[in-house]
């Protein structure tokens, strides 16, 4: 008996933990729709849960995601993904969030068999809830932890024999309104059609445009409406902030507007050529308290290393040069990131030592020992999230 509950324990993976940050991916069914009336944070917190799903599904292969597996969702892994850099702003719209997951439902179409044999198939529209259990991490609200139900998991999961699409997450969190990740999502689904080809063309009834982006049959009715007010906004906001352009015409039926007919061109975003003295960016390390000192003399936050930067060209360079970090190390702020992180402190954490002398102790090897840092960089760079070694 004690060898089937050994065997029950670790059949599943218990926790899924990855800090996958706007680097990653998320790949999810071509059956899954859509999540019904989510806010822009609460999509891109759910995506983001999936995509860490993805990443524990893919480091351990010989364990099922379940119902009874636990995805964390760490508060600074989110409020980067949503574009935060204050604390008190972070905290509220997490705090938002949790309010508002738990309740909210996802929509499918599900292909059932006929049993009169006249077609093979029936479609079944299916709306389901979508988190099971929705928890903070500790007091300190460090991190939310998403149990997802049954009935969800296969859309994201255990994918490989299945329809589905993969998603750059940088791609979908660029975008500010639910509509056109709606849109950008349903296009990209649909793009291995045209693998081939530099553009091409899409035709979707305004119907169905409605449904897509979630909106009622009655709202905007009349085609000047939607156009303005909605479809332009779309489009304007796909073009400036992904790779794919987009541009339109109208299907009608005699004076009507019954459709629009899409043309895609998914031209990658060209690197911006970088002057001299941004490829030269010199990263500092600075404590809280002397932020708005460096500010003041003309430093810069780059918030995908979350470090203070400056230039060899800066007229207030020699006043910035006590912020100089010890060359091949880590900026006080990553440091920070690094100790705190679980896979980290899973990986290097001694048997006896208390958590705060282990934070403390590894803080320091971390700023002052190039080493250390060296002979684990790519480690470190991994629970980062971001190549900063």
């Amino acid at each position: 008996m004690d060898s089937l509950n050994e065997k029950e324990e670790i059949d599943y993976l218990p926790y899924c933990i990855g800090n996958i940050r706007q680097n990653g991916v998320v790949s999810t069914s071509n059956r899954l729709i859509r999540p019904i009336e989510l806010s822009s944070n609460e999509y891109k917190a759910l995506l983001y849960a999936m995509a860490v799903a993805n990443y524990g599904e893919k480091n351990n292969q010989d364990h099922e995601i379940t119902e009874q597996t636990y995805i964390y969702l760490h508060k600074d892994d989110l409020g980067e993904l949503l574009g935060l850099d204050k604390k008190n702003s972070i905290n509220v719209a997490i705090d938002r969030i949790y309010k508002e997951l738990s309740s909210r439902v996802a929509h499918f179409v599900i292909e059932e068999p006929l049993e009169d044999g006249k077609r093979k198939v029936k479609k079944v529209h299916s709306v389901v809830p979508i988190i099971r259990e929705l928890r903070w991490e500790d007091d300190a609200k460090n991190a939310l932890q998403i149990r997802f139900t049954s009935e969800v998991l296969p859309y994201f999961t255990r994918l490989a024999n299945g329809n589905f699409t993969t998603y750059q997450l940088k791609d979908l969190f660029a975008l500010d309104s639910v509509t056109s990740m709606s849109l950008y999502s349903y296009i990209i689904k649909n793009e291995f059609k045209y693998v081939n080809q530099d553009s091409y063309e899409v035709e979707l009834s305004l119907e169905n445009i409605k449904a897509l982006i979630d909106i009622g049959d009655k709202k905007y009715d009349r085609w000047v409406d939607f156009r303005r007010y909605v479809l332009d906004k779309i489009i304007e906001e796909i073009n400036g902030k992904t790779s794919l352009k987009l541009e339109y015409e109208t299907l009608k039926k005699g004076r009507p507007v019954v459709g629009i007919r899409f043309k895609i061109t998914n031209g990658k975003i060209e690197p911006v050529s970088l002057a001299v003295n941004e490829r030269d960016q010199i990263y500092l390390d600075v404590y809280f308290d002397d932020n708005a000192i460096v500010k003041e003399l003309g430093a810069k936050f780059d918030m995908t290393v979350r470090s203070w930067y400056t230039y060899a060209t800066d007229p207030n360079y020699q006043q910035l040069t006590k912020w100089l970090k010890p060359e091949g190390c880590l900026t006080d702020s990553q440091a920070n990131v690094i100790v705190n992180d679980i896979m980290f402190q899973m990986d290097f954490a001694t048997v006896g030592s208390s958590m705060n002398d282990f934070k403390k102790e590894m803080k320091f090897k971390l700023k002052s020992n190039a080493s250390f840092v060296q002979e684990n960089r790519d480690r470190l760079n991994e629970i980062f999230g971001k190549e900063i070694i």
